[in-house]
């Protein structure tokens, strides 16, 4: 395991330590390729951490993993990068509670959901120290200081600004021994796309519907929703200039279908627990992007009011 005081290992914070976050951070700090900190607002998540260490169940094991936590006031210095896992409704309030910690070499690094979360990040940072990604890797928190992953997955990323960043090879060197893959790609935007459409898709119907994967896929007229939303998103980013692989988009839809029967989206998790979802940024975003690309989403947009509907019902 390097040494985590050498000067030559990235000083890695990671705003929003849910899920997806704890279990990055953790596996990065347990890697030993990076001096990683966990940075959250959630108080039981951060003392769990703090006194017991932060449990990663996935298919290596078991164990407890002792990573600094702390709250955005009381982050100190600058960080060389900054992965960003809030939910992307959080994102300019997570950043502006770290200001002090952005400084003008910083990156900063989103693996968020949905589409422009490049947008929020060039309001912190300068094109070139900005970072785009998508990553397949499942995550649930199971409790607080707590987080299970099974499966295989990878992380792609690109720059905001053309070409491969100068950090590229250092991020990527940092991974190496977290046992999480991530890869340079510069066609990430398609990649990110492509998730998109799978979770405009299956997302907010489950979510509207208050069904679980295999509900949705087992109802004739919800699944037909799933797929047409799944050609409208398809049908914008290539409009937009996007690449994107419908088939490949509708395969993974089928498969979750068939596989993950059991499985409540986080949309619907967030539904069910009065929070607020991050329909904006998937089907919302989409739906904007349709307008500007002259493309007609109604599916997409239909389902788009009803969410908002439903996580803000008018008071009469």
């Amino acid at each position: 395991m390097a040494d985590r005081t050498s000067k030559s290992l990235l000083r890695i914070g990671v705003v929003g330590a849910g899920a997806m976050g704890s279990l990055f951070g953790g596996c990065l700090f347990e890697g030993g390729g990076a001096d990683v900190t966990l940075i959250d607002v959630n108080p039981a998540h951060i003392d769990a951490i703090r006194e017991h260490g932060l449990r990663i169940v996935d298919d290596r094991g078991d164990r407890r993993i002792h990573i600094p936590t702390v709250t955005p006031e009381a982050v100190k210095g600058t960080f060389d990068l900054v992965l960003v896992f809030t939910k992307t409704l959080h994102t300019r309030s997570a950043l502006t509670g770290i200001a002090g910690a952005i400084g003008p070499e910083t990156y900063l690094f989103s693996l968020q959901n949905g589409l422009e979360n490049k947008e929020t990040l060039l309001e912190f940072a300068a094109p070139d120290r900005v970072l785009i990604g998508v990553t397949t890797y499942p995550a649930d928190i199971k409790g607080p200081g707590h987080v299970e992953s099974h499966g295989e997955g990878v992380a792609r990323f690109a720059a905001a600004a053309s070409g491969e960043p100068p950090i590229a090879s250092a991020l990527i060197g940092a991974f190496e021994p977290s046992g999480l893959r991530l890869v340079y790609d510069p066609d990430v935007e398609a990649a990110i796309w492509e998730k998109v459409a799978f979770n405009a898709a299956l997302n907010s119907v489950c979510a509207i519907t208050r069904s679980t994967v295999g509900q949705v896929g087992a109802d004739e007229g919800t699944r037909s929703l799933v797929f047409s939303i799944v050609g409208e998103v398809c049908r914008t980013a290539i409009a937009s200039g996007i690449d994107v692989d419908t088939g490949h988009v509708e395969g993974m839809v089928e498969h979750a279908l068939s596989h993950h029967t059991h499985h409540k989206p986080s949309m619907l998790q967030d539904l069910l627990a009065g929070r607020m979802t991050e329909i904006e940024t998937i089907n919302g975003a989409v739906a904007r992007k349709a307008v500007a690309a002259g493309i007609e989403t109604p599916v997409t947009s239909v389902v788009l009011k009803l969410v908002r509907h439903v996580q803000s019902p008018p008071q009469v």
